[in-house]
């Protein structure tokens, strides 16, 4: 009867840390693009066709964190700016890239996987940060590009090599999103996909693929440490089309107000949202028809 107590004990204790690393796997799990959609232009619809990162798995795949993401942490010359293995183009048939023409702006989803949550109920500290996001292009891609020369690209196209540009920039936190099931960490939050957006440059030569870096500052998500680096990155290509030659030949919708939902008055936080959406909201005060804070429709 010993041996048989002492058996069980043991297998509870190992139960125990297997259940610790199952938790701690779920609270270190980070964040990607799972696709994009165009906010604008042709191909924006009531049910847009999307794109997905370079040899996007599915969510279904176990290894989709390290195949979609990468974990930088450091940022020299020897350091890729994208996933091994996602260095150079390529895509699975069933996770096609991105269509869209210049000019577009384009929609990014991913999850918060706790990296807002937690930063909103205190768990990571007073000065936790979930991060910025940051959007880099270039129509010359190279299969060794290195994070610290694409962050050296600038808006006007002139920082760094010049073979590429700083698209945009917003916060991780939309203002919005959240982990389904802590909407309750703060008001007005709704469960589901965060969304960030960039505009693809009215000058982007079509017929030729537009790349994209997606990087992810989260330097500070346990609060300001002196010299410490940890940043994500994924990329993406984006077909470039002549509105002519656009699948479905209209633009439905003009701006991308039109696919978000409205949240009752006051429950959606302004701070953190994305400044095109707030320009829209702006706009719409200006004329009279004042409307609520923006929410992001799944």
């Amino acid at each position: 009867m010993d041996g048989a107590r002492r058996v069980s004990r043991l297998l509870g204790v190992h139960y125990l840390l297997l259940l610790l690393v199952v938790l701690r796997a779920r609270v270190d799990g980070h964040s990607w693009p799972d696709d994009l959609t165009c906010a604008s232009g042709p191909f924006f619809t009531d049910n847009p066709t999307k794109g997905y990162v370079r040899n996007y798995v599915g969510r279904q795949s176990t290894n989709i964190d390290v195949d979609t993401t990468y974990r930088i942490l450091k940022i020299d010359s020897s350091t890729p700016v994208c996933p091994p293995g996602r260095t150079s183009p390529g895509q699975l048939s069933s996770f096609p890239k991105l269509t869209a023409t210049p000019g577009d702006l384009v929609r990014a989803t991913y999850l918060e996987n706790g990296h807002i949550w937690q930063t909103l109920d205190g768990q990571n500290g007073p000065k936790a940060s979930p991060g910025t996001i940051y959007w880099y292009g270039t129509q010359n891609p190279r299969a060794d590009r290195d994070i610290a020369s694409v962050l050296k690209w600038t808006r006007d196209g002139k920082g760094g090599d010049g073979q590429g540009v700083l698209l945009d920039t917003t916060p991780f936190d939309d203002g919005v999103c959240i982990e389904t099931g802590h909407e309750n960490v703060q008001k007005g939050r709704v469960g589901g996909a965060c969304k960030s957006y960039f505009r693809l440059p009215s000058t982007a030569k079509v017929g030729k693929d537009y790349t994209v870096y997606w990087v992810w500052d989260y330097s500070q998500h346990f609060g300001p440490k002196p010299d410490y680096v940890e940043w994500y990155s994924s990329c993406m290509d984006i077909s470039v089309v002549d509105k002519k030659s656009a699948k479905n030949g209209r633009r439905s919708v003009e701006v991308e107000h039109r696919e978000a939902q409205l949240l009752a008055e006051d429950e959606a936080p302004v701070k953190g949202l994305n400044r095109h959406l707030r320009r829209e909201q702006l706009r719409e005060e200006a004329r009279g028809q004042k409307k609520n804070p923006f929410s992001f429709s799944s």
